[in-house]
């Protein structure tokens, strides 16, 4: 037999392989992670009951669940060969801009010896390095989970699911956070979600090989 013959004789023989879908698990290891380092969070500190209520916690998780979905629309799609962030980047822009633009207004309405506070916070030192931590799990539930899929892109893959599970972390961080500035969210949020997306495209790039 041919070698042409043979790869026509496998070929009509091969059966169709149906892709398991990424965004459901990627969100199952989330909830999961979400749900575990906020019971280890109430042991430590009781129920957040009082952030929940208040104006600027909306404002804090609802610009982390933005990026989250960013990350993950980006993980969805990275996850297959050839796959393209789309309009995943541009939803984390809207987000970033949305953010900054806030900031800018109160920075023209605060006192200008006021600027540090509004800016560092208390936290500052420590924020970006919570938001690792708290990501770190997520993080590599869904590079196992990314590992299972045929990701090509293997930094931008790794980035993405950083993204994701930087931005899953900072909502959860959110709960418990007493920052109320839009500044330092924009500024010391942002920066350990980076920090994650960053770390996230070095190590996929060599755990996702195939």
């Amino acid at each position: 037999m041919k070698t042409e013959e043979l790869i026509r004789a496998l070929a009509a023989d091969a059966a169709p392989v149906r892709a398991r879908p990424v965004a459901p698990r990627l969100l199952a290891v989330a909830a999961v992670a979400a749900a575990l380092w906020l019971a280890l969070l109430a042991l430590q500190f009781g129920p957040p009951a009082q952030s929940a209520r208040l104006g600027w916690f909306w404002m804090k998780g609802g610009y982390c669940l933005l990026l989250a979905l960013a990350g993950l629309m980006a993980s969805t799609r990275l996850a297959r060969p050839g796959g393209t962030i789309g309009l995943a980047a541009w939803l984390a822009l809207a987000g970033l801009a949305w953010l900054t633009m806030m900031a800018g207004h109160e920075t023209m309405n605060e006192a200008p010896g006021r600027m540090a506070e509004l800016w560092l916070g208390v936290s500052w030192n420590v924020c970006p390095l919570i938001i690792l931590i708290l990501a770190a799990p997520i993080y590599a539930a869904s590079l196992w989970v990314l590992r299972r899929a045929a990701p090509t892109r293997l930094a931008l893959a790794g980035g993405a699911a950083g993204l994701f599970a930087g931005a899953v972390g900072a909502a959860t961080y959110a709960l418990y956070c007493q920052e109320t500035a839009a500044a330092f969210v924009v500024a010391w949020y942002t920066l350990g979600i980076a920090v994650c997306a960053g770390l996230g495209a070095l190590i996929g790039a060599r755990l996702l090989r195939w």
